[in-house]
C-alpha cells in the first residue's frame, strides 16, 4: 500500500544552488528555470533553493522593488514565478565570489531543511564549487539520487560530480566535449525557450543583432564589421543589447587599436538588458554570435532559429548545433581563439564576413532562403515539448524510486 501510494504521489525535485534563476543575464539560470517550469506542467512538484547571487547586476530586473531592505541579515525571501516559487537568501554581494563564509553555511543549513522536509526524489543543481560538492554529497546521505546541469565548459576534472546520479546538459557538442575532455557520459535535452516569450509578433528585418558584449563573445570582431559598414553602408545598423558587457568601453578599446579612439559608432544602438526580447527580435534582421570562447549552446541562436532570424556564427563549440543550416559558419584562425582574445583579425580576413552581411541585406531571393531555413530550424530542432519529453525520460529512472518516501 505505501508503495502505491508513493507511485501515485507527484514526482518531487529540490532544485538547490546558490545561484539565483531569476538572473536574466545568465543563459543557464534562464534554461534551468524553463525546465523547471516544464516539469511543474507535466505533473512534478519543485521546490527552488537559491541565493541573490548573479551572473551580472544588469540580471536582477525579476526581484522584488524591496528585497534590498534585507540585505545582510541573513533572510529568506519567498518570490513568486508562477507555477514556481523561489526561496532566496538574501545575500550582501551580488556576485558568487564574494559570498561570505556566514552566508553558504545559511544558505547549506535551508538546503539540508528542505531536503529533509520536503524529502525530494531527485535533487538537482548546477555549479562545480565546494559548496555545490556538498549539496550532492547530502543528498547521497540520504540516499536520494542527484543530476547535474551542464550549461558551458568551465568544469574540471571529476570531482565536483563524483555523488551525481545523471548529469544533463544543453547540446550534443557540450556531452561530445566533456565525453572527450574529462571522460564523462551526460545527455543532452537541448536549449528550454518557451516561443510564446520570445516570438515577435511582427518582424521589420532591420538591424544586425549582437548581444552580450565582451572580447569573449566576439566583441572585437563586432566592431570592426560595424567599422567597416559605417563609412559605405550606413544604412545597415547594428542592435547591441548590453545583457552583461560594455559596449562603449570595448568600442575605446578596439577603435584605439586602429588609431582612432572612440567612443561610439554611429551606425550602432545600444539596448539596455530586458526580460522581454520580442521587441528586439522584431527588429532583427540577422544575429551575429561570433564567439572566440568554447559556447556549449547559445541560447540567443535558438531565439533567432524561433522567430526565422538567419545567423552567422562562429564554428565553434554548440553554435552550429543550434543554427543547424540557418546561417553561416564562419572559420578563424585557432590563434584568434586564444585568451585574452585580444588579437583582432585583420580587416582583410574580416571582409568576405562584411560582404555576406550586406548579401543578406541586399539579396532578397537568397535572405529568404536563409530565413526558411532558420524557421525550419526552430521548429524541427527547438521544440520545447520534445526537448521537455527528453528531460523527463532521463529522469525517469531515478524518480521511478520514490526515494522521497
Amino acid at each position: 500500500m505505501i508503495k502505491q501510494e508513493k507511485q501515485l504521489r507527484k514526482p518531487r525535485i529540490l532544485w538547490a544552488t546558490p545561484y539565483c534563476l531569476l538572473d536574466t543575464s545568465s543563459g543557464a539560470a534562464i534554461s534551468s528555470r524553463e525546465m523547471l517550469r516544464q516539469l511543474v506542467f507535466n505533473g512534478y512538484e519543485v521546490v527552488v533553493i537559491g541565493a541573490t547571487v548573479f551572473d551580472s547586476e544588469k540580471g536582477l530586473s525579476k526581484l522584488p522593488s524591496n528585497w534590498q531592505s534585507i540585505i545582510g541579515n541573513n533572510k529568506l525571501i519567498r518570490v513568486k514565478d508562477t507555477p514556481l516559487v523561489h526561496n532566496l537568501l538574501v545575500t550582501a554581494q551580488r556576485m558568487r565570489s564574494q559570498l561570505s563564509v556566514q552566508e553558504a553555511d545559511t544558505w547549506y543549513a535551508l538546503y539540508i531543511q528542505a531536503l529533509d522536509t520536503f524529502k525530494p526524489d531527485l535533487v538537482w543543481f548546477y555549479g562545480g564549487q565546494p559548496l555545490e560538492l556538498l549539496i550532492s554529497e547530502a543528498a547521497k546521505e540520504r540516499g536520494i539520487p542527484c543530476a547535474a546541469y551542464l550549461a558551458n565548459a568551465s568544469y574540471q576534472g571529476k570531482r565536483w560530480c563524483r555523488d551525481v546520479d545523471v548529469i544533463i546538459t544543453n547540446s550534443q557538442a557540450n556531452a561530445d566535449f566533456y565525453e572527450r575532455q574529462e571522460g564523462l557520459k551526460s545527455i543532452p535535452v537541448g536549449v528550454f525557450v518557451d516561443p510564446s516569450t520570445v516570438i515577435a509578433s511582427r518582424h521589420t528585418r532591420k538591424n544586425i543583432l549582437f548581444t552580450n558584449p565582451s572580447l569573449e563573445k566576439g566583441a572585437g570582431i563586432v566592431i570592426q564589421l560595424a567599422m567597416m559598414l559605417e563609412k559605405n553602408r550606413p544604412d545597415i545598423q547594428f542592435e547591441v543589447l548590453e545583457s552583461r558587457g560594455n559596449w562603449q568601453i570595448l568600442v575605446e578599446q578596439v577603435t584605439n587599436h586602429y588609431g582612432e579612439k572612440r567612443e561610439k559608432l554611429d551606425n550602432v544602438m545600444i539596448t539596455s538588458n530586458t526580460g522581454d526580447m520580442r521587441p528586439i527580435y522584431s527588429r532583427a534582421r540577422l544575429l551575429l554570435a561570433p564567439s572566440l570562447w568554447w559556447e556549449s549552446a547559445g541560447r540567443i541562436v535558438v531565439e533567432a532559429m524561433l522567430n526565422a532570424i538567419p545567423a552567422i556564427v562562429t564554428d565553434r563549440g554548440g553554435l552550429p548545433e543550434m543554427m543547424g543550416r540557418g546561417g553561416i559558419k564562419v572559420q578563424l584562425p585557432e590563434v584568434y581563439y586564444e585568451k585574452p582574445y585580444t588579437l583582432y583579425p585583420n580587416h582583410e580576413l574580416l571582409r568576405p564576413l562584411a560582404e555576406k552581411i550586406i548579401q543578406f541585406y541586399d539579396d532578397e531571393v537568397f535572405y529568404r532562403e536563409y530565413v526558411s531555413r532558420a524557421r525550419f530550424t526552430g521548429e524541427r530542432f527547438h521544440n520545447l515539448s520534445s526537448d521537455t519529453l527528453k528531460l523527463m525520460q532521463a529522469f525517469e529512472p531515478f524518480i521511478q524510486k520514490r526515494t522521497g518516501g
